[in-house]
């Protein structure tokens, strides 16, 4: 459903270009990114002073059309540090943080590795591999011979070097955190894992060490907590006696020690063992209770973006390789951490401007004014869509990860500072009579509320509309 909303917000841009005149505010500028970093590197002397961009208390915006509603009256979050502009490409886990994290995930439990293949097993792939050596490519595939013959080289490779120190028969070795090496098939890479698991536990990581795929890492205990309806953590949150929140917030900054590299937690949410659409925060009878950290990356001083990884990726009609936008989820209950879920770390190289020189805030208020109606207008949506209700909760200065320009090959970009509006998105939806109709959130909304979602992201420099899901 993300993904339907910015195939409707390049639309509008389209539609912008070819029936409007161009307006006051840079919301059709082309997306050059030479040009952006010319336009908005800054020169601070050693002993000037950082000045943030004025902006006023609260973001205030109602708008009513026919089926769209939006309402705003959102918080105003700006760091008071310079915003940078800084290189930065995909990066695996290395090994020594590798024995840090599953030191402390596996909590003192004996998990085993997946099962090995026997030598007999693995003699019997390559012998098939060798025979399909002439077969060449399927016929929807757009490798040439070469590559398909290359590729199956490096895998009889592979597999010869596993041989080596294959068991004889089937068995199951204790993990420790040590990196296996494979070859994945469709990023035609070799990836450093760890899969693993018992009775209670699972730890599975994969690891590209030069970026040429996702990285992540996701660790479990058999304990399930749904995510479909979250409660915000405030002072008025009940929590079940057992499940303390200084607690919850120590075992989560020992991870984040573990890691050894600047995170933040951002954000925390209640969240239970049973999905609840009913929006009633009280405690439920029978039902099992957690909290939920959502934890971003510090750089120089200044925060990522929250925005969630899962639609991080490209758009299917591109060949550019998918990028997940980084995301650091931590479960905790009572008992401990429950789960972690790590997608898209990310690497930096050196700072392309160590400050910026941002846009006024009323131009970003201008064209978040204008393009918030048209991303969500419901006349371009489903014929079912029957209302749109956006509520804009938080307005952020953060920093957001862009692919470099016109690399769809390589995981490299910059992050550079972007106005992130943050909120629900409610739609309802029309079946077979006007009476029959149903809610669903197109990011957090009623009745399922996961966490604020992105409503609009603008950058900070230029004004132009950033598009996460397809990184620029």
């Amino acid at each position: 459903m993300k993904k339907h909303i910015f195939i409707i917000l390049l639309a509008a841009l389209l539609l912008l270009c070819a029936c409007q005149p161009t307006p006051d505010e840079p919301v059709v500028l082309q997306k050059d990114q030479e040009l952006m970093i010319q336009q908005g590197t800054a020169t601070l002397e050693p002993e000037e002073p950082y000045t943030p961009p004025e902006v006023p208390n609260r973001y205030r915006f109602d708008y009513q059309d026919g089926a769209l509603t939006i309402h705003a009256d959102a918080e105003i979050v700006e760091p008071f540090v310079p915003m940078p502009i800084v290189n930065v490409r995909a990066q695996g886990f290395p090994q020594e943080m590798m024995y840090r994290l599953y030191r402390m995930l596996s909590n003192g439990e004996e998990l085993l590795l997946q099962r090995r293949m026997s030598k007999a097993e693995l003699a019997e792939l390559i012998r098939q591999w060798n025979e399909q050596m002439d077969a060449g490519p399927e016929a929807w595939d757009d490798m040439t011979q070469e590559q398909y013959q290359e590729g199956l080289r490096r895998k009889i490779a592979r597999a010869e070097e596993d041989y080596k120190t294959a068991p004889e028969t089937d068995e199951r070795q204790v993990a420790d955190g040590t990196y296996r090496t494979i070859y994945v098939e469709w990023t035609k890479a070799d990836c450093q894992t760890v899969v693993a698991d018992n009775q209670n536990r699972t730890f599975v990581a994969y690891s590209y060490e030069n970026g040429q795929g996702d990285s992540y890492l996701n660790s479990f205990r058999t304990d399930h907590f749904t995510l479909m309806n979250v409660v915000p953590l405030e002072e008025s949150t009940p929590l079940p006696e057992g499940l303390y929140a200084a607690n919850a917030r120590t075992y989560v900054q020992e991870l984040l020690d573990a890691i050894g590299e600047p995170f933040e937690i951002a954000e925390v949410y209640r969240v239970g063992s049973e999905q609840d659409d009913s929006g009633d925060p009280s405690l439920k009878a029978g039902a099992r209770y957690a909290l939920r950290f959502d934890c971003r990356r510090i750089v120089n001083g200044a925060p990522l973006s929250l925005y969630s990884a899962d639609a991080g990726y490209a758009d299917e009609r591109s060949y550019a390789i998918p990028w997940a936008q980084e995301k650091l989820q931590v479960i905790v209950d009572g008992k401990g951490i429950v789960s972690v879920d790590w997608i898209g770390p990310l690497t930096f190289g050196d700072s392309v401007a160590e400050a910026t020189t941002l846009l006024p805030f009323d131009k970003i208020d201008g064209i978040a004014k204008k393009m918030i109606p048209i991303v969500y207008n419901p006349s371009g949506w489903s014929e079912e869509t029957k209302a749109v209700d956006i509520q804009v909760r938080s307005v952020r200065l953060e920093l957001m990860r862009v692919r470099e320009e016109n690399n769809v090959q390589e995981l490299k970009g910059l992050l550079v500072p972007v106005w992130m509006f943050y909120g629900t998105i409610a739609e309802t939806v029309t079946y077979d009579t006007a009476t029959h109709y149903a809610e669903y959130c197109l990011g957090g909304g009623p009745p399922f509320y996961t966490g604020d979602t992105m409503i609009l992201c603008i950058n900070a420099i230029d004004g132009t509309i950033i598009d996460p899901l397809l990184g620029y």
